[in-house]
């Protein structure tokens, strides 16, 4: 079985066993069960043996799979348990078992197969490609539900040719908000990156600067042609006659110890990331966008081996498990979700409060290069209301406000007003964006839909087009009231969003995810 270590900070991460002769079918197996199914049936249904009806059969070879495959099987079931286990064990520390929190778990496993699936056995760093990285089904990484999160394989040694065409960009020059009309989206930027966050499946790639960004461009730097055109090259070195965009993959990067010593050390490339991040999403439409290594044009992409399968399969298994106990682990240790674990006397997540906006506590790593955040958390009862008062003396280029459950997913940003833009939630009256965090409908802009969990955490985005200094920063402002009170905190002249009205910004919000990941 795979070996876990039940140290309260940390899991070691899940290693391939070998073989396994057999696998029983109790609880803790139940999906093995169902996978293996088909394997254990004749064409009509019947078993296919009269083994012990609680016993699965798993023999280390096959009449018909190459060892390699039966091996990669095995090891795949093993992590497939291993992040169900994940999903249910105390020791693992998920979220409380309960009814919503246990569905949404077994999903949120479900997506990170589906994109781990992907991403394993479709991308290719000499045949790249950018997928969806995050979707409406796999979301994780607390992501920021007005983004679409690309995601392509590269080598740091190869060359490769990224192609763009963006609609109307002007605000990118202007910041302006409001021109209306199909545009470009509001923030654009391209990361290379040294590797995915979680895949350890252990926080101590936190300190050991695993992933981290060796360079990027966002929308302030692109330069476009009149029909909307860009080019980015990607590569260890910019070749001396070429002057346009460019990003490397070869740098050597600092590495801050929690000691205080920083070494430094070459680093490389094994992502091109990119998020279009949408503040108006009714106009605001995604770019195009293409990618090739340039020596591998036109070149066909060799048949899969079983060997190579076989590695595919145990390391789909083992990077599921190890990115479920990963995002386990930063809720509970390293965002103190559920209290103060490291007894400093406060939370990494303030309960029912945000930080002050700084950059991303993954200092250097993919958590959005040029972004300032704000988190916390909150916990409210049916009734209850978290009023946010959030205050800007110099208005972001983008501003943007999220939730999260406690498996690291924001909520359902479709067929919920889970989140608010800048354009979405504008300023008020009295120079504040005003955000109104409950479970029912308060009638108010802001309006900020929990969707009916009690418990969950909260962040800010902001992006800039200067750094700026400290006594223009935002400031944030929290208030406890009860939903039929929210009234006596907003502005005076705060309007009345009525329940029509509410409707409608659903329904543009359903129009938008459609046209985002062209759910056609």
């Amino acid at each position: 079985m795979p070996r876990w270590s039940r140290d309260s900070s940390r899991h070691e991460p899940l290693e391939s066993t070998g073989v396994a002769q057999r696998i029983s079918a109790g609880p803790s197996s139940l999906l093995a069960l169902l996978l293996l199914s088909a394997c254990t049936s004749g064409p009509s249904g019947a078993p296919a043996s009269a083994s012990s009806p609680g016993v699965i059969e798993l023999p280390a070879t096959s009449d018909v799979a190459p060892a390699a495959l039966t091996e990669g099987w095995v090891d795949f079931l093993e992590g497939l348990a291993q992040a169900r286990r994940a999903i249910e064990d105390p020791s693992f520390f998920p979220p409380a078992p309960n009814d919503r929190n246990l569905a949404e778990g077994y999903r949120y496993l479900l997506g990170h197969l589906a994109r781990i699936i992907e991403a394993e056995t479709q991308r290719h760093p000499d045949f790249p490609y950018f997928q969806r990285s995050v979707t409406m089904m796999a979301k994780w990484t607390i992501e920021n539900p007005d983004a679409m999160y690309l995601s392509a394989t590269i080598a740091a040694d190869g060359t490769y040719r990224v192609l763009g065409r963006a609609l109307d960009t002007r605000e990118w020059r202007t910041s302006e908000r409001g021109r209306g009309g199909p545009r470009a989206p509001r923030v654009v930027i391209f990361q290379t990156t040294t590797a995915v966050v979680g895949q350890t499946g252990s926080l101590a790639e936190m300190t050991e600067c695993r992933s981290q960004t060796l360079d990027s461009i966002d929308q302030f730097q692109i330069e476009l042609d009149d029909q909307g055109r860009f080019e980015i090259l990607v590569a260890a070195q910019r070749p001396s006659d070429y002057d346009g965009h460019f990003l490397t993959t070869r740098r050597e990067l600092p590495c801050p110890s929690p000691s205080g010593t920083t070494t430094r050390r070459m680093r490389e490339a094994t992502q091109l990331n990119v998020r279009e991040i949408f503040s108006d999403w009714n106009d605001e439409v995604p770019l195009e966008l293409e990618i090739v290594r340039l020596d591998m044009r036109g070149a066909p992409r060799p048949p899969r081996t079983s060997a190579e399968m076989g590695l595919h399969l145990g390391q789909i298994g083992r990077r599921l498990a190890n990115q479920i106990a990963f995002w386990n682990l930063l809720h509970e240790f390293g965002l103190e979700v559920k209290g103060d674990r490291n007894q400093d006397g406060r939370l990494a997540l303030p309960l029912n409060d945000l930080n002050p906006p700084a950059p991303p506590f993954i200092a250097g790593g993919t958590a959005g290069a040029g972004q300032l955040y704000s988190a916390g958390s909150f916990e409210l009862e049916a009734d209850d209301a978290l009023v946010v008062r959030v205050e800007a003396p110099v208005e972001p280029h983008y501003v943007g406000f999220q939730l999260g459950n406690l498996w690291g997913e924001g909520p359902d940003q479709a067929n919920y007003v889970s989140s608010q833009t800048g354009t979405q939630n504008p300023v008020s009256s009295d120079g504040a964006r005003w955000y109104v965090i409950s479970a029912s409908d308060p009638g108010t802009p802001g309006w900020i839909d929990t969707t009916g969990l009690p418990k969950l955490t909260m962040s800010m985005r902001f992006i800039y087009r200067e750094n700026l200094p400290q006594e223009e920063m935002p400031t944030i402002e929290t208030f406890a009231a009860k939903i039929a009170n929210v009234r006596e905190i907003l502005p005076v002249d705060t309007p009345t969003i009525t329940p029509e009205e509410r409707r409608n910004q659903v329904y543009a919000r359903q129009r938008h995810i459609q046209r985002r990941w062209r759910q056609y």
